[in-house]
């Protein structure tokens, strides 16, 4: 879970975190160094942790949710195989998906031309709402230099 914070009324509330990262950007032409804010990502909650969380706010048991949650993964996987669009109503729509390489002659597509499969997923306009409403928060102060530039990461008060 991503760190509380109390607005100035005193209401809990979560934000998510960002970085500024600097980078190249090709204008026209020109290259020039920029900064971006990018998400920092803060941990990894797992089928567990749902699990548990779940758990709490309901009375099935961890046990339970957790063979739920594992039972819609494989029923989830299994559609998409099938080429399946599955919508989950108030988090949003799993599809399969495609990238192949274009060929000059419609019978050259087959499944050699297909060069990999996956998934792509589209939120519902609640969910996107539910994290617009979270809003952001500095997470970091260091400025994330990439490996090209040859610099490391330095602190926000060092650039000023």
């Amino acid at each position: 879970m991503g760190k509380k914070f109390f607005n100035q009324h005193g209401i809990t509330f979560m934000a998510i975190g960002y970085y500024k990262f600097k980078r190249k950007l090709n204008v026209n032409g020109t290259v020039k160094e920029v900064y971006v804010a990018r998400v920092a990502r803060a941990n990894v909650v797992d089928i567990d942790i749902l699990a548990e969380e779940i758990a709490a706010t309901c009375t099935a048991s961890e046990g339970d949710v957790l063979m739920v949650l594992r039972n819609m993964e494989h029923v989830i996987k299994n559609h998409l195989s099938k080429g399946d669009v599955v919508k989950l109503s108030s988090l949003g729509t799993f599809s399969p998906t495609i990238r192949a390489k274009a060929v000059d002659k419609a019978d050259d597509v087959n499944q050699f031309s297909i060069a990999s499969t996956g998934v792509s997923f589209r939120p519902t306009q609640r969910l996107l709402d539910g994290i617009q409403k979270a809003g952001v928060r500095l997470a970091d102060r260091r400025i994330v230099t990439p490996a090209w530039s040859g610099k490391k990461e330095t602190d926000d008060n060092d650039s000023q």
